[in-house]
């Protein structure tokens, strides 16, 4: 299509854009263009309201809108909830160029950018550019629309068989429909095409996709690591990377992963809320609360937000609630108690939302200082839990918290041991309960000290020298710590280095470990012990730096 052919006057528009001026200047534009049909509004509210009851061929949305939602959760909320056609254009028009901003956005797909200030030159260039390059997927797109799946395939398979250069981004439209239909093998066939001609990131990540849900997840781990390691733009490799390693029981590697792909594009909300769910599985409170209070932050305007994140968020605030200075516990009981309050009236709570909200808010109340009423809020709970089988492992967890705080010693040790049994050797849910015990006795430090003493020994055998190293030297951190939770430490972090598990970080603490433990009688019965550990750690760290083995 010649640019000078495109049809305005037969375009509706409409403008996302908060200030008076900028909406003014657009409308000018555009009509000068040949644009007939414009509507106008000025926050996300009514621009979802105007998508929701009217079809536009063209959306331009203002990036930064002031109160209210953004033009990245207007984008989220339209791409997620199909308020427009695939046909339609939509432009978001900024004045802000920050990684951040971009990341965030591209990843729901708008089909381009316009930068302020906005000239009629610059207007015309780039929408004409848009829109060429739109229609050359009309066809597709009107298929989508309709919902009809084989008629988009075939216009698929047309365009890329008449215009061969733009066969690969046909193929990636196809791939994707294909997963979408759920016709893997189809999508597989479409991928292996593509990375038979050129290595192209997009053919990976479907490719990666296809092997995470047929199931051959170590293929899919190998695929979707090499995309990572790229750092292109294609940062979902990294949601797929950690739904691979979770179902391959590696949760947290899960969440490292999902904390890289925080870092490269922190507004996504999804991605906040899910990097929340994997460290609570992990009993990682700091990393939880974290990703809660920016999930928090960015879902206040969206679609996304959702009761769990609330619950999730109220118990990360816990350990401020009970370790925090007196501001921070007040700030952080009377946040705590609103969001339970909004999760209650703002949705409908199921069974085990309504226990996890009724467990935070006993929680809450005991460690406030209102134990009374904490034991009343905990009593309801229970009332409504006939029986705990009903109830997720993880959930049971919670309730674990519940019984140390409320009932007596006796009857929350029995509980303990039941829970523990029917872990089994499950390695998360090891690790959470553990987390949970350490909590409990964070006010005891000879129990607390008796416990990570405990567990990495547990840990030791296992040859999980990176959780024994993890639990034992926070043990060595305690005052009450003694020379044998030092040598453990020492034996883990000596193991870690062996496997190739090196850091800085590591090195400095293992060699402060031993600079505590020179002055060792040897005629103590653990000295060849700490003897023998010196000259491993010796061999295993010489090159790394001077170290404080002797």
């Amino acid at each position: 299509m010649a640019l000078d052919l495109i049809p305005y006057h037969k375009k509706s528009v409409l403008i996302i854009e908060d200030l008076a001026e900028m909406r003014s200047s657009m409308k000018s534009m555009l009509a000068s263009l040949g644009v007939q049909k414009m509507e106008t509004v000025n926050n996300g509210e009514e621009a979802l309201t105007k998508m929701a009851y009217n079809r536009y061929n063209i959306v331009f949305s203002d990036y930064e809108l002031g109160r209210g939602k953004d033009g990245q959760q207007i984008l989220e909320e339209v791409r997620h909830s199909g308020l427009i056609p695939a046909s339609t254009v939509y432009i978001m028009v900024t004045a802000a160029q920050t990684v951040e901003m971009v990341m965030g956005a591209l990843e729901f797909e708008p089909d381009g950018y316009i930068t302020k200030p906005v000239t009629l030159e610059i207007l015309r260039t780039r929408l004409n550019r848009i829109i060429r390059t739109k229609d050359v997927y009309q066809e597709i797109n009107r298929a989508i629309d309709k919902k009809d799946i084989n008629g988009a395939l075939e216009a698929c398979n047309r365009l890329a068989v008449e215009k061969p250069k733009f066969a690969l981004p046909a193929y990636r439209i196809k791939g994707k429909l294909l997963i979408g239909e759920q016709r893997y093998e189809e999508a597989r066939d479409i991928y292996d095409t593509v990375l038979g001609i050129k290595r192209v990131a997009w053919a990976v990540l479907g490719m990666g996709k296809v092997e995470y849900y047929q199931g051959n997840y170590e293929a899919a781990q190998t695929l979707l690591e090499s995309l990572a390691k790229t750092k292109s733009k294609y940062v979902e490799a990294f949601d797929w990377l950690s739904k691979v390693l979770e179902a391959q029981g590696k949760f947290k590697a899960a969440q490292t992963v999902l904390q890289q792909a925080v870092e490269e594009s922190p507004k996504a909300v999804v991605r906040q809320q899910e990097l929340a769910r994997l460290a609570e599985l992990n009993g990682d409170m700091e990393t939880m609360y974290k990703a809660c209070r920016k999930a928090s932050g960015l879902s206040r305007n969206s679609v996304f937000r959702n009761a769990e994140n609330m619950i999730r968020y109220a118990k990360s605030l816990q350990a401020k609630i009970k370790h925090g200075s007196m501001r921070d516990q007040k700030i952080a009981t009377s946040e705590a108690f609103s969001l339970i309050e909004n999760a209650k009236t703002e949705f409908h709570l199921n069974l085990s939302q309504m226990v996890k909200c009724g467990l935070v808010e006993a929680q809450t109340l005991f460690n406030a200082g209102k134990p009374e009423e904490g034991q009343m809020a905990y009593q309801a709970v229970r009332a409504m839990i006939k029986d705990d089988s009903s109830l997720s492992l993880d959930d049971q967890l919670d309730v674990l918290v519940a019984k140390l705080q409320f009932e007596d010693e006796a009857d929350a040790n029995a509980y303990c041991q039941s829970i523990l049994q029917k872990i089994g050797g499950d390695r998360r849910l090891q690790t959470k309960y553990y987390n949970i015990l350490d909590f409990h006795l964070s006010r005891t430090p000879e129990a607390r000290l008796a416990l990570l003493k405990k567990r990495g020994a547990e840990l030791l055998g296992m040859k999980d020298f990176e959780e024994a190293w993890e639990v034992l030297y926070k043990s060595t951190r305690l005052p009450c710590a003694d020379v044998d939770c030092q040598l453990d430490a020492l034996k883990a972090v000596v193991n870690l280095y062996k496997q190739g598990d090196r850091s800085q970080e590591h090195l400095n603490q293992a060699n402060e470990l031993f600079a505590l433990l020179q002055n060792m009688d040897s005629g103590d019965p653990r000295y060849p012990t700490l003897e023998k550990l010196r000259l491993l750690w010796a061999e295993q760290s010489s090159d790394d730096s001077q170290t404080a083995t002797g």
